[in-house]
């Protein structure tokens, strides 16, 4: 099975992502199964045509189970699975945290505001319509995050740097999955300002907790687990 999911990626998405195969394989079954609404592919895809006709192979092989859909965001793409995304954002706001790092700002949570109702419905539309054309001042960093399934998603002004200064300290996350044959993978890989530690720490752990309750993770896994570290980061994005 293995061998026919790298011969279909390099068939379609080309050679030069040889190296990228069981990445991206691994993102797509994480999708497929529901472990996450989304795959972002911000490297390397030459067209959409070419990741749709991808999907549809997988998907008439049944190598994948789900209808997944395959949708181009400005230079990247992204695959995601409707069912999922809808079933996961049915209160969007209790789901993700939004964190301004506008620049020269100290970040913060920003509960709810006009920017961040467009960054949501921009999301709906991309997953209802099968495509997306965003605002010309829409924080596509901040919608990569929430279709991505981030708890915790980065905002900051349209005309401003990606960044809240030239380094920050942040608490790094990622959940991690162990498969049978003791082989660790990353299935998410987020932060946020470790100045807000006492307002997300609880928000992040709770969002795991039900993750891991779900289940769907024991499709591919034997066990899951999330790990955060303090860390220094040049700038803060995706």
């Amino acid at each position: 099975m293995d061998e026919e999911w790298n011969k279909l990626i390099i068939l379609y998405l080309g050679s030069k992502l040889r190296r990228r195969v069981k990445e991206i394989k691994l993102n797509i079954q994480f999708v497929d199964f529901g472990l996450k609404p989304s795959y972002l592919l911000d490297f390397g895809v030459n067209s959409l045509d070419s990741l749709i006709n991808l999907i549809h192979d997988l998907e008439s092989r049944r190598l994948i189970q789900r209808h997944l859909l395959a949708v181009k965001l400005e230079m990247d793409y992204i695959v995601m699975n409707p069912d999922v995304f809808m079933e996961m954002y049915t209160e969007p706001y209790d789901v993700v945290k939004f964190v301004d790092i506008t620049s020269d700002n100290t970040p913060k949570v920003v509960v709810k505001s006009d920017a961040l109702d467009q960054v949501i419905s921009t999301c709906f539309s991309a997953v209802t319509d099968g495509s997306l054309k965003p605002a010309d001042d829409i924080n596509m960093t901040s919608v990569f995050g929430v279709l991505i399934g981030y708890p915790v998603v980065y905002w900051f002004e349209p005309d401003s740097l990606k960044s809240a200064g030239n380094s920050q300290v942040v608490q790094h996350a990622e959940v991690l999955g162990m498969t049978d044959n003791e082989q660790t993978e990353v299935v998410f890989s987020f932060s946020y300002p470790d100045n807000l530690i006492n307002v997300l720490e609880k928000h992040v752990s709770a969002w795991f907790q039900k993750w891991e309750e779900a289940g769907k993770w024991k499709e591919l896994f034997k066990s899951v687990s999330m790990k955060c570290e303090r860390r220094t980061l040049l700038s803060m994005v995706l």
